[in-house]
């Protein structure tokens, strides 16, 4: 679970004066800092002597802290499956104060040989992606290899990377991600969940009214950035780059979910992208995918989609499709980038009629504001859909939510920065109050 889906219950405006004071020292004492050394500059890289060969080392290295308001209780909960993990992980936060920190390693080792094939491992090093009270871990986030054609513009993926749904995973982590959380249709738990079912469409309908026991463990529409395993192809018409995939796991899956394992390629998700630059200022991107997002077998299932088996096992969870639709726009003028996407999310479940639909959509803001200097500004915003009560009339499925997030950020010598977030967001019908986020990362690029 991120930290953007937890909350406490103290207030969040003096750590935010605090942290935007250390923010605004005099550029006197800004001048001082040193250029921090990167592995390009200790000598850690290998070039043959032809050059056919090469390997670069590159990375981050990541100090967060963070704080989050108006949390979650998680006492009145019974701790029974899936859902113990996430009160431990909401005590925690209640014990801290509301706080947390982390720290997060990246090491990306490239790989070049000859013109045509290129290579990535990605380490990863931090507490994980649920939990920030266990050990620092390590584990390989992207491991694949590219075979590409003389121009460079055509070839074949395979591997694991990150899914070429959407336009978030493209800047995830980068100087062109302004914010310390996810867009929100990338982090949101809605009430969809992997491991259980309703027992028909009006019994869905109560999910929403019971946030300890289904929004916790729930599945957002899109998991932030889903690394998995897969094979794409891609290539370009002019000024057009389109890229078809299968990947082992559908967007809001489970990290879990993302390892390599048998059987997960029987019915892969299928991912199809493109992207127009229009002009240097100007793109626009469009993305489909479809496939199974269950977590585990659906064994006593009375309804399936028309197209597929129902009754007792051979049920399984490949019989429930994820569908997602998403349209992008980013557009650059001088100091000024403005992005904006809207998805559209329909999930097919074990004993429903219906399937449950949303529309989400940001709109962000960022600009330079002196040397060094930007701030930016994003609003978000999920919309579920409506679907039968069984009674005759129509109510929607889950409780919209809105989100509206701040940041400011300084990058104190050429590889080294800091961020400042934080956002609000509110449900049209509160069930756990409104929440509040706010973090401040420092970043070394190496």
């Amino acid at each position: 679970m991120t930290p953007m889906q937890l909350r406490s219950s103290r207030t969040t405006l003096d750590r935010i004066v605090l942290v935007a004071a250390l923010l605004t020292l005099p550029t006197q004492a800004r001048a001082q800092v040193p250029e921090f050394p990167t592995f390009q500059d200790l000598g850690l890289e290998y070039i043959s002597d032809s050059g056919f060969t090469q390997i670069l080392l590159s990375g981050q290295f990541d100090v967060e802290g963070f704080y989050v308001a108006n949390s979650w209780e998680p006492s009145t909960v019974e701790p029974v499956n899936c859902d113990a993990c996430h009160i431990d992980v909401a005590r925690e936060f209640q014990q801290g104060d509301g706080g947390a920190h982390l720290q997060r390693l990246r090491i990306f080792a490239d790989l070049f040989v000859g013109d045509h094939v290129y290579g990535l491992v990605e380490l990863r090093g931090d507490k994980g992606r649920e939990r920030f009270d266990g050990d620092l871990r390590a584990r390989i986030e992207q491991l694949f290899l590219r075979l590409t054609t003389g121009s460079g513009t055509e070839g074949v993926q395979v591997g694991r990377f990150a899914s070429p749904f959407g336009a978030y995973a493209q800047r995830h982590l980068s100087v062109a991600d302004p914010f310390l959380s996810a867009p929100l249709p990338y982090d949101y738990r809605t009430v969809m969940n992997r491991w259980r079912w309703p027992g028909s469409d009006a019994a869905f309908l109560t999910w929403k009214d019971q946030p300890e026991d289904i929004d916790i463990p729930g599945a957002p529409p899109v998991w932030d950035v889903p690394y998995q395993w897969g094979a794409m192809v891609f290539g370009s018409v002019g000024p057009l780059e389109l890229r078809a995939a299968a990947m082992n796991s559908a967007p809001s899956s489970h990290p879990n979910a993302w390892s390599l394992s048998d059987g997960q390629f029987e019915r892969p998700s299928w991912v199809f992208a493109g992207r127009w630059k229009a002009t240097s200022s100007l793109e626009v991107g469009a993305s489909y995918d479809r496939g199974p997002w269950l977590g585990r077998r659906t064994p006593n299932v009375t309804v399936t989609p028309p197209d597929r088996p129902s009754g007792p096992p051979p049920n399984d969870r490949t019989d429930f499709d994820q569908e997602l639709i998403s349209f992008d726009v980013a557009v650059a003028r001088g100091p000024v980038m403005i992005r904006a996407e809207v998805i559209r999310d329909t999930w097919e479940v074990p004993n429903m009629e219906a399937a449950p639909a949303s529309v989400s959509g940001t709109v962000e803001l960022q600009t330079d504001l002196a040397a060094g200097f930007f701030v930016a500004g994003r609003a978000g915003m999920i919309n579920f859909r409506p679907i039968d009560d069984g009674q005759g009339s129509r109510e929607d499925w889950d409780y919209d939510v809105y989100r509206y997030e701040g940041a400011l950020g300084y990058r104190l010598s050429q590889n080294v920065g800091l961020l400042l977030s934080g956002y609000r967001q509110v449900q049209t019908v509160q069930q756990d109050g409104d929440t509040e986020f706010v973090g401040l990362r420092m970043w070394w690029g190496l």
